[in-house]
């Protein structure tokens, strides 16, 4: 997974903790850890369940909680490196998930106790977290060139503002401590074995429920998990990742459009000769969101989910690039058919042979 041998030796028998290690990243995470020799523990509320994600490895999970400030200095003992990948995941019936308040406990005052503690440890050598462009609000990414680390934050959601905090502690109240730190910010990630955003456009285009999409230019920036990955294990033993913030993508930018016609012709789908009107899918997206406002649950399109499929949100990785020659291994022109394959293999085995 990693770049270098140096890389493989810095691992190789180093006692890590990964927060958030049983979510979509975080298994990846875990993996990449094991397949470089690293000792790995796994902080999490439910250790019995944790372990069954990896039966048979030498995955250690201990309990803990990050809103419990006492439970986390008895996961850090003997730990040299912390990945922090915890964050709340809002039920699919919650209408507006960036608003939860759950955000603000996990992100800004579990980050906030798990840096207190890192540092009373005093054998932590490096914190890596793993944040979210959201820190960064939606207009960052929204104009005609790529916004980068020089972009100033401007969260629009308690999410963003709840992982801006959460960066603050990791980089400030770290740093002034003498906890060499390092922030990385994640667009939208693919990759995650049926799951995601552009897995459920998949899903979506092969049941029909799609609309023929208008051929608007966005661009869109994205990361391949694994390479999201590799990035973190990079940041954990880069001598010039201490301190920094980078933002990680694929170098690609890509439209919805151009997802839809992908997604399409992988699928064996024809492209539709027409294509929907702006004005319709903004008609529908305002009953979409007055209907969350009156029931409360998530609806299938709403004003922000249209934003977002016809806005810009891109970003530039540039600088991790040049820094670290951080490089990327995947991009959605290989991987969207991967995605199509693994999405219709379920599908192909409960069908009867013909």
């Amino acid at each position: 997974m990693t770049d270098t041998t140096q890389a493989d030796a810095h691992f190789r028998d180093l006692p890590v903790l990964v927060t958030g290690g049983t979510g979509k990243v975080g298994r990846h995470l875990v993996q990449a850890l094991l397949d470089e020799g690293a000792r790995v523990t796994v902080l999490t509320r439910a250790p019995e369940k944790a372990r069954t994600l990896w039966p048979g490895a030498p995955v250690t999970c201990r309990a803990g909680d990050l809103g419990d400030a006492g439970s986390l200095a008895a996961a850090l003992v003997g730990i040299q490196c912390v990945f922090h990948l915890a964050s709340y995941s809002p039920g699919p019936d919650e209408a507006d998930i960036y608003e939860a308040p759950a955000h603000w406990t996990v992100s800004a005052e579990g980050t906030r106790n798990l840096v207190a503690a890192a540092l009373a440890s005093g054998g932590i050598r490096r914190l890596i977290y793993l944040s979210s462009i959201k820190v960064m609000g939606d207009a960052a990414g929204a104009g005609s060139q790529p916004a980068d680390e020089q972009t100033t934050p401007l969260p629009d959601s308690l999410y963003g503002r709840a992982k801006q905090e959460a960066e603050r502690q990791v980089l400030d109240v770290g740093g002034a401590g003498g906890l060499p730190t390092c922030v990385l910010r994640l667009p939208m990630v693919y990759g995650l074995a049926g799951q995601g955003n552009i897995a459920r456009m998949i899903d979506a285009v092969a049941r029909h429920r799609f609309p023929p999409w208008p051929p608007i230019d966005n661009r869109r920036s994205a990361i391949h998990v694994d390479d999201a990955v590799r990035a973190a294990l990079l940041a954990a033993w880069h001598p010039r990742a201490a301190g920094q913030i980078f933002l990680v993508t694929d170098g690609e930018h890509y439209s919805t459009r151009w997802l839809y016609e992908q997604i399409r012709l992988t699928l064996g789908l024809p492209i539709p000769r027409w294509t929907i009107p702006l004005w319709v899918l903004g008609f529908a997206a305002s009953l979409g969101s007055l209907g969350e406002r009156l029931t409360g649950r998530a609806m299938p399109l709403t004003r922000a989910g249209l934003g977002k499929l016809t806005g810009n949100a891109w970003f530039s990785s540039a600088r991790i690039r040049r820094e670290l020659d951080f490089q990327t291994h995947h991009h959605l022109r290989a991987e969207i058919p991967l995605m199509v394959r693994d999405y219709q293999r379920p599908r192909a085995r409960r069908s009867p042979p013909s």
